[in-house]
């Protein structure tokens, strides 16, 4: 690093010094190309064997072994926090969050530091930069932003398809105990000013993790050949809490104490209070790496046992509770096309799967995919691609957007989004002609508060209220034929009192439907613990 370049990173710590509360940044004409390479380092010239050679040069090594400090770290960080909102292009003016307010937004353990920029409600544009107390509480912490980072995208989904998709290629990136994410409609550059700030690069694994000893990395302990083998070639890329294998991506998996337990405190809650009035259904959804991964990969990446950790979280349902363990039911058809593969839901077939087993569950007859008309709507690229900078592979084999339909033809949706607004839809839409990135929201509108489906076919009178993320929308479209009502919720946005609701509506069931990625989130389970009171 030379000293002009050591300057300015000081002067960045001085004038931090002076900064507090929230600011107003004046607007900025982005040049027609930034180049970033000098920001943080000069490189090293071809024919400069000195620093080629010289481990202890300084223009070979990041900052954070330079300023050893923690405190002048967190300083050189408030400098990078300026840095990006002067270099990169956002849609609104960005104001700084108050330390104390931060939470509010993103609720991140063990932070020594945080630093959030948003704009205002009308744009998603936003930037957080995280001191984290070690490694470990920083890859937890990177799981937090990526789920925040799926609930901002689908808050703007419905209304704002153009903030969703700035979502969807957001960056974020980990390294030691620092993290930080960027969302703006310039994305490529503020990749490329974080990885020359904290020199972040994708690595390649090609040999096996240490594994854990309270969670062994295998991601089904079930011996092999008892379920269809699912093998790979190449390489694996890491992308923070996603691998990329091939053309597919995978969201590696750790099972957290706390919020399992405030997950099945509320929905053995709602069961308790809801005993002989309605039945109380837990749909367990695994990642597509307890199913898909390849045999080849298992115990070669830092992820919990999902199989196990599903063992836990069923051991704390209640008498009361009807478990809908999807698992076994995924892994018998695991060499199917049951999860994309640029995005992290199941697909429609998929869907169809757990539908399946749901209704062995329930004592009714599920009406086969074989009776059931079907649609492909086009190439999909999904929350994957997003994560592995726009995988070039993904782009070159998207996934395709193929759904079931409902056998009833006589149905209704209506729905209410964020803002209050409401709207009448399909139950699934056609989205053939949506952009690639959003093809998700063929299924039930999207992601809204709170949604209500009438099949005017089923005179009954049954119904029954779906508790779901967005895991829930492929799956609820088949339990239309088998009730005359059914109420969702989705309790990220959703802020009324469940059972008020289930004893008012009169429902004969009440099902949680959730992946296993929502059951490690303490703000999600904590959303959902709101809601059920």
């Amino acid at each position: 690093m030379n000293r002009r370049t050591m300057k300015k990173i000081i002067g960045l710590c001085c004038a931090t010094f002076l900064l507090s509360g929230c600011h107003i940044y004046k607007s900025y004409d982005r040049p027609e190309s930034i180049d970033a390479t000098g920001i943080y380092r000069d490189p090293v010239a071809a024919n400069d064997t000195l620093a080629a050679n010289d481990t202890t040069n300084m223009g070979n090594l990041s900052w954070k072994e330079i300023f050893r400090d923690p405190k002048l770290q967190m300083l050189i960080e408030e400098g990078l926090a300026n840095n990006l909102l002067e270099s990169i292009k956002f849609d609104c003016t960005m104001y700084q969050v108050q330390t104390d307010r931060v939470a509010d937004f993103i609720e991140i353990e063990n932070t020594e530091k945080q630093i959030l920029y948003m704009g205002n409600g009308a744009y998603a544009d936003s930037l957080g930069i995280f001191t984290l107390a070690d490694e470990s509480s920083a890859q937890t912490a990177l799981e937090t932003v990526n789920a925040y980072l799926e609930d901002l995208g689908n808050s703007f989904r419905d209304y704002l398809p153009d903030e969703a998709a700035e979502v969807d290629e957001a960056v974020t990136v980990q390294k030691g105990r620092f993290v930080v994410f960027c969302v703006s409609p310039d994305s490529q550059t503020a990749a490329q000013l974080i990885d020359a700030a904290i020199k972040e690069g994708d690595s390649e694994t090609t040999e096996s993790t240490d594994a854990s000893e309270e969670e062994p990395q295998q991601m089904n302990n079930k011996a092999v050949g008892e379920y269809p083998a699912v093998t790979a070639d190449g390489k694996s890329k890491n992308f923070g809490n996603v691998i990329q294998i091939g053309d597919t991506g995978f969201e590696l998996y750790s099972y957290t104490e706390k919020a399992a337990e405030t997950y099945a405190a509320s929905v053995n809650r709602t069961a308790g209070k809801l005993k002989g009035i309605s039945d109380v259904y837990e749909v367990l959804i695994p990642l597509s790496s307890a199913v898909t991964l390849p045999d080849d990969y298992f115990g070669k990446i830092k992820s919990s046992n999902q199989r196990k950790a599903l063992d836990k979280i069923i051991k704390k349902a209640g008498s009361d509770v009807k478990v809908v363990d999807m698992y076994d039911r995924l892994m018998e058809h695991r060499d199917e096309y049951i999860y994309f593969r640029t995005d992290h839901h199941w697909t429609s077939l998929g869907a169809y799967y757990g539908y399946e087993r749901f209704c062995e569950e329930k004592g009714i007859m599920p009406i086969t995919a074989e009776r059931r008309e079907n649609a492909d709507f086009g190439d999909f690229l999904g929350s994957f691609y997003a994560d592995t900078k726009k995988s070039q592979k993904m782009e070159k084999h998207p996934d395709r957007l193929k759904v079931y339909y409902p056998i009833s033809k006589n149905l209704s949706l209506r729905y209410t989004n964020q803002k209050g607004h409401k709207g009448n839809w399909d139950v699934i839409h056609d989205v053939s002609n949506y952009p690639l990135a959003i093809k998700y929201s063929a299924f039930i509108a999207g992601d809204n508060p709170y949604t209500m489906i009438k099949n005017k076919d089923i005179t009954d009178g049954s119904s029954c209220i779906v508790i779901k993320e967005s895991f829930g929308n492929a799956f609820v479209p088949y339990l239309t034929d088998h009730y005359s009502k059914i109420y969702v919720i989705d309790y990220r946005y959703w802020d009324g009192d469940l059972f008020s609701f289930a004893q008012k509506k009169k429902v004969n069931d009440v099902i949680f439907v959730n992946n296993l990625s929502m059951i490690r989130s303490d703000y999600l389970t904590g959303r959902l613990a709101q809601i059920t009171k």
